[in-house]
């Protein structure tokens, strides 16, 4: 009996030094893998009309290692009015993937980069089993590495005017927005602009206002394990050491991101910044009329700080 004892104690000091370390390591640790040089496996070009515009529709398969590969689809004008044009890389929520083209009316002189991202399972928002965290948390620490080796490409593009890449986040894009940013501070990957857009820091009471299908009383346990295993993509630990340009929008009466949380994205983002709250409630893709408002304001605040090629947007 002793034996056995000694053995569960040993295993809950070994739990409880392995939890504290996890803890206590830089969360860099386990999302800077920048891996170079990045290799395109697939790509596609589609010629199309959006809006009275003619587009080049260029699809990529990007991938970093065997296990690791992401998809992005660039928007560029057929009829370039100069060689180098600003470009936008657009990280949105995640169940829109390349289809966030849409919802932007007016592409203009401008590329437009949506990034899609490796997991878009309906457990964000119906509920997380206890057996998809560990492939979420998988797929979700790869994204600050995969978009920072993205914009490190955009740079060596021949049509890209790299003075002007912007990059923007809209709820679940938003989130991963500040680690994403800390990822290229720390590889001196240049981006002038960031747009976060219904985000907020916090992750354990996000997603706990998320889990709507999992019952109250097992909610509060799941989201801290769910929070625990991305905990390295955690807004609140990144934003601090950010610096640079940023507008942040969000809904006054948003429930998918409590009030608490987006007042602590407030706090904690540096100058300069720009704040706008709207008295609306989370960014969804039914809502078109939000939605449309939202890239208003965006492309307004792109605009003038001269990261864009201005867009007539009604």
């Amino acid at each position: 009996m002793k034996k056995w004892l000694l053995i569960i104690i040993s295993l809950l000091l070994l739990f409880s030094f392995s939890f504290f370390l996890y803890l206590y390591l830089n969360p860099l640790r386990f999302i800077d893998r920048l891996v170079r040089p990045l290799k395109i496996v697939r790509q596609s070009t589609a010629i199309l009309n959006w809006n009275n515009e003619t587009r080049q529709y260029l699809q990529i398969t990007f991938q970093r290692n065997k296990a690791d590969t992401f998809c992005v689809t660039i928007s560029r004008p057929v009829k370039a009015t100069s060689p180098r044009l600003p470009v936008i890389v657009l990280l949105g929520g995640l169940e829109i993937g390349r289809r966030s083209l849409n919802y932007i009316p007016t592409h203009g002189q401008n590329i437009i980069v949506a990034y899609e991202y490796p997991y878009r399972p309906k457990y964000w928002y119906d509920g997380t089993p206890l057996q998809q965290i560990p492939l979420i948390r998988q797929s979700v620490l790869v994204v600050p590495g995969q978009v920072s080796q993205l914009v490190d490409w955009l740079h060596q593009q021949s049509w890209a005017d790299t003075n002007r890449i912007s990059l923007l986040g809209y709820s679940f894009g938003a989130l991963a927005v500040p680690s994403v940013l800390r990822i290229m501070q720390l590889h001196q990957i240049k981006i002038d602009g960031a747009i976060m857009a219904y985000g907020g820091a916090n992750l354990c009471q996000i997603l706990k206002a998320n889990l709507k299908t999992i019952p109250s009383y097992f909610r509060p346990i799941v989201a801290g394990l769910a929070s625990l295993a991305i905990r390295p993509v955690e807004p609140a630990l990144h934003l601090p050491h950010l610096k640079g340009k940023f507008l942040l929008i969000n809904g006054q009466f948003d429930h998918q991101i409590p009030a608490p949380c987006w007042r602590t994205l407030h706090q904690l983002t540096p100058q300069s910044k720009k704040i706008i709250l709207l008295k609306e409630g989370h960014l969804h893709p039914r809502k078109k009329a939000l939605i449309q408002k939202v890239i208003t304001l965006s492309y307004k605040w792109l605009a003038q700080n001269k990261l864009i090629h201005e867009l007539k947007l009604e």
